[in-house]
């Protein structure tokens, strides 16, 4: 483990020691923590400062040579804490593997997973999430379509899911995939195995082409590390002393975030999306927290505190306690807009990182924790229900219309342990005395403005109507010609008689 390494700090060959031309791995790693040396680049990373361990487990016919599950999971240890997985099996269930991975997420509490949920969700096709995304404490990645510049050719915007996007539930029951991110047309690094130094192309090769060292694909594969470069960026903030102001502050690093708590930022913070892109099969309604979106996209100005660059401030708590059948309540949390923040909603979430269950569990929560939160008189439950949610291991509460002054007090509640105690993490974020985002005061954000499905609708009823107006004007004009013939022909007409004079 190379540290001082530029990028790369690490290359585990479980099947050989390169990638192939313009090969996966390259171009999701890439999109996590690809930077040029000697500038911007075309197509850098989300968390262009981060280095990589990699772990070489696909050959160039795509196949897969996997070593042990905790030999795979400790590529980069102890210093990486954030594991990437643009891979996965078709089984829905929870297996060996998933608890494999939901048990070393447990066994070291820093550490956060994320994986791919998988691409076969095309019709709409429920239970196609596979393992080891079944997984509980793990973070299964699903894809929406990318923004205008990058979308393929008749795609909806951003605001769409990408219909190979894979479904849960898991056959337990449980809502999967858990977030989303852009998966369609995502441009980053091409490898080159034999060109050396910088390179990138004069322009945009387009959607799902390549060019000189950058190349464009779509996936799952390439929403998860979407996904992980934005985890990154979050430990960082808490790692560097962002929290809770906002600004780098030596006296506020807090070194030691749990996975679950990185999970809770990255979850709070998700926004809900319009609908499933069928393509010609048309557009799929979708519901918050059901099994295409669960959470939502992924939305960083909704999760953290930037001051004038996100809408929200942040509060979190990480590494309490609940026992079982008891109740863990929060500090109370206040409304502020005192210093401009124009935010109206309160979102709180629940995350609990706990042991793996046995595979083919039917019931594979064990600690079962049950968030609520009070406010004005009324009781908030999470993940859109009426009452407690007794099948996952994430909640969240969101409560719009919150005003200035505005008390709400959370509480977490130890339903049914099979241990004496579970400890949690838990974000919060509002107005709670911030300033407001500056970012999109006179326009609107890609998603905001994201009218794609309007236009493909204008264009559809154009292919129809116009077609149609040309042969109603073709038969009125038959019409009228055929009737005036009838009453002794257009205006210079030649009137041709073969009567014979005498």
């Amino acid at each position: 483990l190379n540290t001082r390494a530029r990028k790369i700090v690490q290359y585990k060959a479980f099947e050989d020691e390169s990638d192939y031309q313009y090969g996966h791995g390259t171009h999701v790693a890439g999109t996590i923590a690809g930077k040029r040396f000697d500038g911007e680049g075309m197509a850098d990373g989300v968390a262009p400062g981060a280095k990589i361990a990699f772990a070489d487990i696909g050959d160039s016919e795509g196949a897969l040579h996997l070593p042990f599950d905790s030999q795979l999971l400790k590529t980069g240890s102890p210093q990486a804490n954030i594991h990437s997985a643009s891979w996965g099996s078709e089984i829905n269930a929870y297996t060996t593997q998933a608890r494999n991975f939901d048990q070393y997420m447990y066994d070291n509490q820093d550490f956060l997973i994320l994986i791919a949920a998988g691409n076969s969700g095309h019709g709409d096709a429920p239970h196609t999430v596979g393992s080891p995304a079944t997984g509980k404490n793990i973070i299964a990645v699903g894809a929406h379509h990318n923004t205008d510049s990058s979308k393929p050719r008749h795609g909806l915007g951003p605001s769409y899911i990408a219909d190979f996007s894979s479904r849960g539930p898991t056959s337990d029951g449980r809502t999967k995939p858990d977030i989303i991110a852009p998966g369609k047309a995502v441009l980053s690094a091409g490898a080159l195995p034999y060109v050396r130094g910088e390179c990138d192309p004069s322009e945009n090769p387009g959607a799902n082409s390549k060019a000189d060292g950058v190349l464009s694909l779509q996936g799952t594969s390439m929403a998860t590390p979407v996904v992980s470069g934005t985890a990154a960026i979050i430990r960082q903030y808490f790692e560097q002393g962002y929290y809770p102001s906002g600004k780098k502050n030596e006296s506020d690093i807090y070194a030691t975030p749990t996975g679950a708590l990185i999970k809770a930022v990255l979850m709070n913070g998700a926004q809900f999306l319009n609908g499933v892109d069928n393509g010609g099969d048309g557009v799929t309604e979708i519901k918050p927290y059901d099994n295409n979106q669960n959470f939502g996209r992924l939305a960083l100005q909704h999760s953290i505190y930037l001051p004038g660059k996100t809408d929200v401030q942040i509060t979190a708590w990480d590494k309490r306690a609940v026992e079982d059948q008891g109740f863990d309540i929060l500090p109370p949390v206040t409304i502020d807009t005192s210093d401009g923040c124009a935010y109206d909603k309160l979102s709180v979430t629940l995350v609990w990182v706990e042991p793996g269950s046995s595979p083919g569990c039917r019931n594979c929560v064990l600690n079962d924790l049950d968030l609520s939160v009070e406010l004005g008189g009324k009781t908030y439950h999470p993940n859109g229900r009426p009452g407690p949610d007794r099948v996952n291991n994430a909640e969240r509460v969101i409560i719009s219309g919150v005003k200035n002054g505005d008390v709400a007090t959370i509480k977490v509640h130890g339903y049914n342990l099979i241990q004496s105690r579970q400890r949690y993490s838990l974000v919060a974020t509002g107005c709670f005395g911030g300033v407001a985002n500056q970012n999109f005061v006179d326009q609107c954000s890609v998603f905001e403005c994201d009218e794609s499905q309007s236009t493909r609708m204008a264009k559809i009823l154009m292919a129809i109507f116009i077609p149609l107006g040309v042969l109603c004007l073709c038969g009125v004009g038959m019409f009228f010609y055929r009737r005036k013939q009838q009453e002794g022909g257009y205006p210079g007409d030649v009137e041709t008689n073969n009567e014979s004079s005498e």
